[in-house]
C-alpha cells in the first residue's frame, strides 16, 4: 500500500537524519527497483542504469536533508533520477552530435486516455512486452518519460508533472504524442501497395 510505504520511508529518513546511516538501506530496498526500471528505460542502457541508480541514491541521500516528509519519497526520488537521466542524455547527445528537435510543440493539448484504456493496443502485454519496451524506446526523451511514468508506473498526471518539472498541460500533451508514436510503432505493416492494370496509365 503506497500510505504504509510512505510512512516507513519517513520513518527511515527521520532515523537517518537523527544520524543511523544505515536506516537509508530501507529505502534502498523499497525503492531500487522502480528506479533501475525509469533509469533502464529513459537510457536505453544496462549498464549505465545501474551507474545512474546508484548514482540517483546517493545524490538523494546527500540531499535528504532538504526533502519534505509532507510528500511521497517515491516522487522526489524518481524526479532526482529523471533529472539524472536527462542530463545523461543531454550528455550524450552532445558527444555523439545527435540532438533532433521536436516540432509542433504549440499543437491543442489534448486530455490524456485513462490508463487502461490508453494501452489498447497492449492487451496482450505479457506477450508483447520486449516489443513494446523496444517501442517505449525509441519514443522522444520527453515522451518516453512521460510515459514510463504514467503507463508503466501508474502515477497520476499531476505527479508525473512534478517528477518531470513541467506543467501539467505539457505532460498531457507528451502523453498523447508518445501514445500516437506507439499506436504506430506497435501496428503491423499493411499490405504493399498493388500497381493498377496498366502500370497504372490512365486514359
Amino acid at each position: 500500500m503506497p500510505e504504509r510505504r510512505d510512512s516507513e520511508d519517513a520513518q527511515d529518513i527521520r532515523r537517518v537524519l537523527a544520524g543511523d546511516a544505515s536506516a537509508f538501506r530501507g529505502l534502498v530496498a523499497r525503492h531500487a527497483r522502480r528506479v533501475h526500471d525509469l533509469a533502464r528505460r529513459m537510457l536505453r542502457d544496462g549498464h549505465e542504469a545501474e551507474d545512474a541508480t546508484q548514482q540517483a541514491f546517493l545524490n538523494a541521500f546527500k540531499a535528504l536533508e532538504r526533502f519534505d516528509l509532507q510528500r511521497p519519497f517515491r516522487h522526489w526520488l524518481l524526479r532526482i533520477t529523471s533529472n539524472l537521466c536527462r542530463n545523461r542524455i543531454a550528455a550524450r547527445k552532445v558527444r555523439k552530435d545527435l540532438l533532433r528537435p521536436i516540432g509542433g510543440e504549440d499543437a491543442p493539448i489534448p486530455e490524456p486516455p485513462a490508463p487502461r484504456e490508453a494501452l489498447d493496443l497492449l492487451t496482450d502485454f505479457a506477450a508483447r512486452q520486449d516489443r513494446v519496451r523496444r517501442a517505449i524506446e525509441q519514443l522522444p526523451e520527453r515522451y518516453r518519460l512521460a510515459v514510463v511514468l504514467y503507463y508503466v508506473h501508474d502515477l497520476p498526471v499531476a505527479d508525473v508533472a512534478a517528477i518531470a518539472e513541467a506543467p501539467e498541460a505539457t505532460v498531457k500533451t507528451w502523453l498523447h504524442r508518445g501514445r500516437a508514436a506507439l499506436r504506430g510503432l506497435l501496428s503491423p505493416p499493411g499490405p504493399p501497395e498493388t500497381p493498377p492494370p496498366g502500370g497504372g496509365t490512365e486514359v
